[in-house]
């Protein structure tokens, strides 16, 4: 069989259109672009926009090697058109994309030649805003406040972010605009609260030409300044047409940086109330519950042993309980004075998967499993030896024969743990901190720790290393943030986890010893009311979401070494 030739890679071409690109004096419906080859249509619905937006989206449909868009209603008189195709056409044999083709026409006798330019990003982490939407509007509604616009009218003029954030729009009138920046995850423009980042300018933005002015040539030359695709051929079918509308000559586009933002939803709400499996209810909150009250609706034997614990963030509050008691609970739940959910909770969790042939299961029956922080029988420096267990140690008392070893130093029967927690989920081995360099290791007899359902621990058999000094490296970094107000500044793993936090004011350095061996990164947030925290922003109050910078470079520490970094804040926020 022959082997067909070398892989199509090239896109489909436009050989010509009815009417022609960049036309004025456009009368009709319909528009049909015809390519060097046979097209299909790819999501074309979901890609294709059109500034400004229509009331009833126009018919797309392939006619031969052709593209035909017919409108369903009639256009406004003297408006420019833009119709953007994304990458929704493509070549019918290897799908190869004809990217960001756009179609410009009027209705009136004059192409709007203005451009604006810029990029998104969301605010809290600085990711690229990809397929979010720029939406434009005329500065003419005496009736709807701005800040209603998003909720209430679809805009005006459209652009999509590409997979760099950058947005671009051509073909503008020479007018003032308001401009705001939406993740529209349905598609209709309109700004969803709740779902949806939205982001703003804070004041009206005016387009600007990207190009120059040779006076030492008879005819008119523009100069592509910006280096995107399209430019020069526009300016020079307005030259050559000699419809210019009036335009402002500048070297390069002002870029307008849009942040976005999810805004908060202050309604405290129960997002989940379970049974996590026998002996243990979880309630997960949207925010932190210590206002929250959670009560049973009937009289609890006191046989159940209730015992209520918060997370860490304090929105998820655990409810720990003597199984085989009760088979289920009825209980309320008050954000303030009045009962929002009334619950009738089974106390059996749902059947758990079978385990995969081969695994063992992890807890054995009557056995009251832990957890510790040593990994590989090591225990980084300045950590404490913490016992968590599956459940509350209602009980705990030592026994002989318990053994701990601190280098060449052996303690008999002398092993000692504390309670480290107010329901007792952890208690931490009593000892002097653990010294660089350090083999230790701890025998403690089975039975000592006694659970809330009458499990009991098996034998404790430890045996770990702390590693040497030399095994770690210093950070040292110099903040010079010269903006105004309190700063937090993050250390990150690469998967952007907090590990530490700082509070900076004014120029500092900062010490981060005993690192372990790997690569982080640096966040700042400019925490403008000082409270501690990122805070998102408000559409209706005009409030910006708060700043937030990332060291530029990724830090590798290495093993007994020392690095030393000095970050500018204030460069970054001139940027």
């Amino acid at each position: 069989m022959p082997i067909g030739g070398e892989k199509d890679t090239t896109p489909p071409r436009v050989v010509r259109s009815v009417p022609e690109n960049y036309s004025v004096n456009f009368e009709g419906r319909l528009i049909s672009i015809e390519f060097n080859e046979f097209v299909k249509l790819d999501k074309i619905n979901q890609q294709a926009l059109i500034s400004p937006p229509l009331q009833k989206n126009p018919e797309y449909r392939i006619k031969g090697k052709s593209v035909q868009v017919r409108f369903q209603e009639d256009l406004k008189e003297n408006t420019t058109y833009t119709v953007f195709f994304g990458n929704a056409i493509v070549d019918l044999t290897e799908n190869n994309p004809l990217e960001a083709y756009s179609f410009v026409f009027s209705t009136g006798s004059i192409l709007d030649s203005m451009s604006m330019a810029g990029n998104l990003q969301f605010a809290f982490n600085k990711k690229v805003a990809e397929g979010a939407f720029v939406l434009l509007y005329r500065d003419e509604n005496d009736t709807i406040p701005a800040d209603s616009l998003p909720f209430r009218v679809k805009p005006y003029y459209v652009a999509r972010a590409d997979k760099k954030g950058d947005f671009r729009f051509r073909n503008l009138r020479n007018e003032p605009y308001r401009m705001y920046a939406l993740e529209d995850k349905n598609s209709n423009f309109l700004y969803d609260k709740g779902g949806e980042a939205i982001g703003f300018v804070d004041e009206l933005v005016v387009p600007e030409y990207v190009g120059s002015y040779d006076t030492q040539k008879s005819d008119l030359a523009f100069v592509d300044t910006v280096g995107a695709d399209g430019i020069k051929t526009e300016a020079e079918a307005y030259a050559l047409s000699g419809k210019l509308a009036d335009s402002i000559f500048v070297s390069k586009h002002k870029k307008h940086q849009i942040s976005l933002f999810y805004e908060v939803d202050s309604t405290q709400r129960l997002l989940r109330a379970e049974a996590v499996r026998n002996g243990l209810l979880r309630f997960a909150f949207r925010y932190p519950a210590a206002n929250v009250e959670i009560e049973p609706l009937e009289a609890l034997p006191d046989t159940l042993g209730l015992l209520k614990h918060y997370s860490k963030k304090k929105d998820t509050v655990h409810w720990y309980f003597r199984d085989n008691v009760l088979d289920s609970m009825k209980i309320a739940v008050r954000f303030d004075t009045l009962i929002n959910d009334t619950l009738n909770i089974s106390l059996r969790p749902r059947a758990a998967v079978t385990p995969q042939r081969g695994r063992r299961e992890e807890i054995k029956a009557g056995v009251l499993a832990y957890s510790t922080r040593i990994a590989g029988r090591r225990l980084d420096y300045g950590q404490k030896l913490i016992f968590t267990f599956n459940e509350p140690v209602i009980h705990y008392q030592m026994r002989d024969s318990s053994r701990f070893i601190a280098k060449d130093d052996t303690l008999y029967n002398s092993v000692e743990f504390l309670k480290y927690d107010s329901i007792g989920l952890q208690y931490v081995l009593n000892v002097p901190d653990f010294e660089f360099d350090g083999g230790y290791s701890l025998l403690a007899p089975d039975s000592i720790f006694f659970g809330l359902n009458g499990n009991v621990n098996d034998t404790i058999a430890l045996a770990f290393k702390v590693p040497a000094l030399t095994d770690y490296g210093n950070l040292f970094l110099k903040i010079n943030p010269e903006i105004t107000g309190q700063m937090i500044i993050q250390l990150l793993n690469p998967k952007e986890d907090v590990l530490e936090e700082r509070i900076v004011n004014g120029s500092t350095e900062l010490a981060f010893e005993h690192m372990k061996p790997g690569k982080y990164k640096f966040k700042a947030i400019h925490d403008r009311n000082g409270n501690g925290r990122w805070d998102t922003g408000d559409l209706v109050k005009g409030l910006q979401p708060e700043k937030v910078y990332y060291y530029s470079k990724e830090l590798e520490i290495r093993p007994n070494w020392d690095l030393e970094e000095e970050w500018d804040l204030s460069a970054d926020a001139e940027k």
